[in-house]
């Protein structure tokens, strides 16, 4: 089977654990004989170039975080230049590699009229949900969709109007279609978790509510599970520097443990702008927790090398996700996890038996849980290897890759 994975971005430039996972599984669907290129943005890519690699197309071009001057979606010349140049590239390799099915896994960023010109000309399009880019009040960011159905310049009315009287806009939106994103054809695809299904369900997405759960995996043969479990009193955090990842809760809770007389000491591996980490660092110095809590710079996919040395991962976010690969990766690696409950990752999380949950945002409950934690004789070694044989049987990559399988060509 010839697969096109289409993808926002691609490692080595990718910058979150589903951009590695993305990787992996087109390298499991690889060992299972398939054929596969991967079109994706020239976003970070250097002069020149990634070196050595293959059958990774860096083609297309990103619209994220436009800059409050950008022309797209207010432009008219700008906004149709930058699709059509996406959709001739992306047009170019479905030329040239003729695909059976093509993979879409993150929009994010990149122009949504390529997933209604591929429906357009009958190309099969499996989904693999894994983030909300899908939910209108992100979907509806996209430039085109914003200058065709959300520009309140007067210029650009007038400009519409005119295109619709003439009937050029039928033919401009023959070349570059645009609609809802409940309009699209998700029949064949799949979500992460059921909390996503719901999630997106709720923001009007109906046909997610028929669409199986296939939860994501993991290469485990890149892991190092945890051997010993002595008591180090030493945590792992991971995660981008924003509110919502709540690496303060983290660090407050460090603060508070200490007031206790509970001496813990903490690594955070924080991705962020530079004005991120200073501020972070700033907030731990007036904290006085200078001695007790440590920023550490990571490249995306270096995370698995250092859990071993950690007696559990603190995963605190404050809003639900739909499934974090951090705590997959812990799992795998036999780090115990004492993780918020919110999101989708609860769906394979048992309080007390393969984690410690705590309320989200809440610093004093993340305190307890980890001083409960440090109470365990055993280290923690029973949260970290309850279900371990079944979770390395069912959630690998090459696992993942039996299940996919059958959507990407068509029979399920």
């Amino acid at each position: 089977m010839r697969v096109l994975v289409i993808t926002s971005v691609y490692p080595p430039l990718g910058y979150s654990g589903h951009d590695e996972r993305c990787r992996q599984t087109v390298q499991g669907l690889a060992r299972l004989g398939h054929l596969l290129q991967v079109v994706t943005s020239d976003d970070g890519l250097p002069p020149m170039g990634v070196v050595g690699e293959k059958g990774v197309l860096r083609e297309l071009r990103l619209h994220a975080d436009m800059p409050e001057d950008s022309l797209l979606g207010r432009s008219y010349k700008a906004t149709y230049a930058h699709e059509r140049y996406n959709a001739d590239s992306l047009e170019y390799r479905i030329k040239r590699f003729k695909p059976d099915v093509v993979y879409v896994w993150n929009m994010r960023g990149l122009s949504k009229s390529l997933l209604f010109r591929l429906e357009s000309k009958g190309i099969r399009v499996v989904y693999d949900l894994h983030s909300d880019w899908l939910r209108p009040e992100f979907f509806n960011r996209d430039p085109w969709y914003r200058w065709w159905f959300d520009n309140p310049s007067v210029r650009s009315k007038v400009y519409r109007s005119f295109n619709r009287g003439i009937g050029r806009a039928r033919r401009i939106m023959g070349i570059l279609p645009i609609g809802e994103a409940k309009s699209l054809r998700l029949k064949g695809s799949y979500v992460a978790s059921e909390w996503l299904r719901q999630y997106l369900v709720d923001g009007g997405l109906a046909q997610a509510e028929s669409l199986p759960v296939i939860y994501p995996a993991v290469d485990s043969r890149k892991l190092s599970p945890k051997t010993s479990f002595a008591k180090r009193h030493h945590f792992i955090w991971a995660g981008r520097l924003n509110e919502a990842k709540g690496s303060d809760v983290a660090v407050d809770a460090v603060g508070l443990l200490r007031e206790r007389g509970i001496e813990v000491s903490l690594d955070l591996f924080g991705m962020g702008e530079p004005s991120e980490r200073k501020a972070k660092r700033a907030r731990i110095d007036a904290a006085g927790l200078i001695e007790q809590v440590t920023m550490q710079g990571i490249r995306p996919g270096e995370l698995s090398d250092y859990y071993q040395h950690y007696d559990a991962l603190l995963y605190t976010n404050r809003e639900a996700e739909p499934f974090s690969m951090t705590v997959l990766e812990a799992m795998h690696s036999k780090l115990p996890r004492i993780v918020a409950n919110v999101g989708g990752n609860q769906e394979l999380l048992e309080e007390d038996s393969n984690a410690l949950l705590f309320e989200a945002g809440d610093a004093a409950a993340l305190a307890d849980t980890m001083a409960r934690f440090m109470q365990r004789e055993d280290g923690g070694r029973g949260l970290a290897e309850c279900s371990f044989a079944e979770l390395q049987a069912e959630r690998t990559v090459d696992a993942f890759c039996q299940q996919i399988e059958p959507l990407l060509a068509g029979k399920k």
